[in-house]
């Protein structure tokens, strides 16, 4: 094939090996291509002429192909929005069997609050002891 006849509508689609919404939007040319293919043969009664298959190529336009991305985008999202909402049961599921047991839970909550009141009760103790100046327990400390 003569680099005259390459069609670079591939090529303003898909801009990476991992473009998945670019090879949706080409999947979208292609079947706008077969749709206008199958026209032409039931209008003409024939095949297309590689002249009108090159025109077919032409009208393509950067806003028309942005058309094509835009509409596999928002393929993608309904598809991620579908199977998020089909598996959510499932995941919910799994983090509930998974976790951690509510009793742990519980315990980890008593032990925080048992070690907050130790250390306010030493903390209490201290200040009764040495005063609430930081100097006054330094001189405490020295006399004693």
């Amino acid at each position: 094939m003569a680099t005259t006849d390459y069609n670079p509508v591939f090529d303003q689609l898909v801009r990476a090996s991992d473009d998945i919404e670019g090879f949706i939007a080409y999947g979208l040319y292609k079947q706008a291509k077969r749709e206008w293919l199958l026209d032409h043969r039931a209008r003409e009664g024939r095949a297309p002429t590689m002249a009108e298959l090159r025109g077919f190529s032409r009208q393509w336009t950067p806003t028309t192909l942005q058309a094509f991305r835009e509409t596999a985008d928002g393929a993608l999202s309904a598809y991620a929005q579908i199977t998020l909402e089909d598996q959510t049961p499932s995941i919910q599921r799994d983090a509930l069997l998974q976790g951690r047991p509510l009793w742990k839970d519980i315990l980890i909550g008593v032990i925080s609050a048992l070690s907050y009141s130790v250390i306010l009760v030493i903390a209490a103790f201290l200040l009764k002891i040495f005063g609430n100046d930081f100097v006054d327990a330094v001189t405490a400390l020295k006399g004693r």
